[in-house]
């Protein structure tokens, strides 16, 4: 089990976050992965697909490069991009040219072989939270007592789901429930789905692996938040509980939350 807590200063606000992976209790390793760049305020969840080795190389492939780009892009001296940042990317919103960076680099490390990532990347910026998103991680967002999801899952059930043609409850036992329509790596080029929100005192995000939401429902998920205030305590809570509904996958959790210090 990896954790990781810790805080970060952005502007009026104080981030604090809490970073908990799990490989379950079915699967023999995990290939979920994390990242926290406290500089950049930058906050990312990857879950690897492709048997367990393809899968931990993917994620972490996926992560490293989201490294690789961001500290070009902000700290590098070095005028040389780095191999697969072309300048085509650069002209893009930034969070689409790390992800498609991410996904040049993961595509070429496949070499024929089954093998990609999900990404959920969420931003701090001067204007709020950019995110960007592939596969069927997902950022919620736990505002005034009532939680959201942000991101739309890019998965065949997730579709079917807006087509009205099954319902929520449905998707969670759904014979195809596994089967995403977009992954990092699995395809030369990707689009990120992109979303940007303001954030106000009091937010807190969860960002997560699918081992979460295919274990828990939003109403436990609910439940949970209710029950706890400290961040670490409400990660831990949530990664128990998917681990007793059954931990049939990988379980990442990443918590957020932001607090006006001037208040």
């Amino acid at each position: 089990m990896k954790k990781l807590d810790g805080s970060v200063s952005w502007g009026v606000f104080q981030l604090d976050y809490s970073a908990i992976s799990d490989k379950g209790r079915v699967r023999k390793e995990n290939e979920d992965g994390f990242l926290v760049m406290e500089n950049h305020r930058m906050f990312c969840v990857a879950d690897g697909m492709g048997g367990q080795e393809n899968g931990k190389l993917a994620s972490r492939t996926t992560l490293d490069s989201i490294v690789r780009g961001m500290n070009y892009l902000y700290d590098s001296e070095d005028a040389t991009i780095p191999y697969g940042l072309t300048a085509d990317m650069l002209k893009k919103p930034l969070l689409t040219s790390i992800t498609q960076f991410a996904n040049f680099q993961v595509h070429n490390m496949a070499a024929g072989r089954t093998m990609g990532s999900t990404l959920v990347a969420a931003h701090f910026t001067k204007n709020g939270m950019d995110i960007a998103h592939v596969g069927d991680s997902r950022l919620y967002l736990w505002r005034n007592g009532q939680l959201t999801q942000i991101t739309e899952d890019h998965s065949l059930v997730y579709e079917l789901y807006r087509m009205g043609k099954i319902t929520q409850e449905e998707m969670q036992a759904h014979s195809m429930r596994n089967v995403i329509t977009r992954a990092i790596g699995t395809n030369a080029e990707v689009e990120p789905g992109l979303d940007h929100i303001e954030v106000l005192s009091g937010d807190i995000y969860l960002i997560c692996s699918d081992g979460l939401t295919t274990m828990l429902e939003p109403k436990e998920i609910i439940r949970i938040f209710d029950e706890h205030v400290d961040l670490k305590d409400l990660a831990r809570a949530l990664m128990a509980e998917a681990n007793e509904a059954g931990g049939r996958d990988n379980i990442t959790v990443l918590l957020i939350s932001a607090q006006n210090e001037n208040k």
